[in-house]
């Protein structure tokens, strides 16, 4: 395996070239994706130093929806946690709230336009406070994990479906790739739709928990919703879709990549799901 030269953008803007030999082994090449490719901010904070926590951490979520709650439950009769659901709902949706100001704030109201936008490693105020408001965003989508062992516990396993869980996981996976690698630049504009929708989704979601009357009346708007989760990952594709020109961020195309390939596959997922629910209802 081999690792091409690249060049990262160093503290307060300058160049940081980085070389590394060609044709080096499985852990030289671990080391210098982990260690030199890595933003060194980031290094020292919750979960950013290895992987293998979080991945741990998912193992678990994947363990329990998967295996281990459904058979903790086999006998026993689903939990009525609607006080639980509704202060969930509560702090999920402001905490996305808080996480789109925090990011709005820190860059796009100030010096980053809609266009390509190259990540800088840099320790003025700004560009820190960006890198910060990425972490936490990590830190809410493992918090998200949540709801799932909620549909768990209440014995709701048709809600715990192959795309709530990929679509989970993958978010969480793809919320610590960009804090360790591109915490800034235009790589954190994908959380600014994805956040607003949230804040949608959870206040539905904070409405349905006040009864059966409640969930008649906002019913409708699930289509719209889920129509509008839609809309987001169009509105990502079509940015992230800047990195493969020639001049922007040329020296991170591998993170391009795993974005647009996770976008589509989870928009796909969206897509068979509108169809297979609404249209096909209103079909029948």
């Amino acid at each position: 395996m081999s690792v091409d030269i690249c060049k990262l953008d160093g503290q307060d803007g300058k160049g940081l070239p980085i070389h590394v030999p060609q044709n080096v082994g499985l852990f030289e090449t671990y080391r210098y994706v982990m260690e030199e490719a890595a933003d060194p901010r980031v290094t020292d904070w919750l979960l950013m130093d290895s992987p293998v926590p979080l991945l741990g951490i998912i193992s678990l979520y994947l363990a329990f929806v998967l295996r281990l709650g459904p058979l903790y439950m086999k006998n026993r009769k689903p939990y009525n946690l609607n006080r639980v659901m509704i202060f969930y709902n509560i702090l999920a949706g402001t905490a996305s709230a808080a996480v789109f100001y925090g990011l709005l704030t820190s860059g796009f109201t100030t010096k980053y336009s809609l266009g390509c936008e190259h990540h800088i490693i840099s320790y003025d105020p700004e560009s820190y406070r960006m890198a910060r408001w990425v972490w936490r965003l990590l830190i809410l989508k493992l918090f998200e994990l949540v709801d799932t062992v909620i549909f768990i516990l209440r014995k709701k396993y048709n809600q715990a479906s192959f795309l709530h869980i990929y679509h989970h996981t993958s978010t969480v996976i793809l919320a610590w790739i960009m804090c360790k690698f591109v915490p800034g630049g235009m790589w954190t504009f994908t959380i600014l739709p994805n956040c607003i929708v949230h804040v949608i989704m959870y206040t539905y979601y904070l409405l349905a928990c006040l009864g059966p009357e409640m969930q008649k009346r906002i019913a409708p708007w699930k289509q719209y919703i889920t129509g509008l989760q839609m809309v987001q990952f169009v509105i990502m594709l079509g940015h992230i879709l800047q990195a493969f020109s020639p001049s922007c961020e040329p020296h991170r195309r591998p993170i391009a990549y795993i974005y647009m390939s996770q976008i589509l596959a989870i928009f796909y997922m969206f897509c068979d799901y509108y169809k297979k629910s609404y249209l096909r209802k209103k079909a029948e």
